[in-house]
């Protein structure tokens, strides 16, 4: 006895679904990630990902996916790293071809004179990514709390022009009491900020603390 279309179409309808259900993690994944990214992690992407190009353009954008939050590298030194000094010019090509900004992150290859070259967003875009990672760098590692929250020590020294700061910028947070980070003395200022703070604002806000302290 023959099975009818209507079994067959079944399966087939599973299959899609699962296939969904898959492309929605995996978008889920990368949008977790990069909101993450924009609030000032520093990790590296870990979605899954695979670009259509030759075995070179590859080769050049995994060295890509090597170079550290922050960190600044320039084609030559990317050819050397990939053991090809002499194709500086195919190893920009290849940069310049990067399907996936961000994940695959390009934006941290500038020119040998400390310039900021072609970006396929813009070079505006460029120096905000840049920007924005060193807004996060110069966030020093918080205390994290129980409930999600994180705690900024800070001398009193500086606490004055990182409070006006953060203020300035927006940035929600409290005045905690020296206990609150183990400390047993007047000698360090605690600030808290919520679960979930942007570290990018928190970042420049200590920049910019910096620039006008004394």
């Amino acid at each position: 006895m023959g099975r009818s279309a209507g079994s067959q179409a079944q399966p087939e309808a599973g299959n899609e679904q699962g296939e969904v259900r898959a492309a929605a993690a995996h978008l889920a994944h990368f949008a977790e990630e990069l909101a993450a990214y924009l609030r000032g992690a520093r990790g590296p992407f870990t979605v899954p990902v695979q670009a259509s190009g030759t075995a070179f353009q590859r080769e050049v954008w995994g060295a890509l996916r090597l170079l550290n939050h922050g960190a600044l590298t320039t084609y030559g030194e990317l050819a050397a790293g990939l053991g090809k000094p002499t194709a500086v010019r195919a190893v920009g090509a290849a940069v310049g071809r990067n399907p996936l900004l961000m994940v695959v992150p390009c934006h941290r290859v500038i020119g040998s004179s400390g310039q900021l070259t072609g970006y396929a967003a813009g070079v505006d875009r460029k120096r905000a990514l840049l920007d924005l990672e060193a807004a996060a760098a110069a966030v020093p590692p918080l205390i994290a709390e129980p409930d999600g929250s994180e705690l900024l020590t800070l001398s009193p020294a500086e606490a004055a022009a990182v409070i006006g700061a953060l203020v300035q910028g927006g940035v929600r947070f409290d005045e905690a009491g020296p206990e609150a980070a183990g400390c047993a003395g007047p000698e360090v200022a605690v600030l808290r900020f919520p679960a979930g703070s942007d570290h990018i604002k928190i970042g420049a806000a200590l920049v910019a603390a910096r620039e006008t302290g004394p």
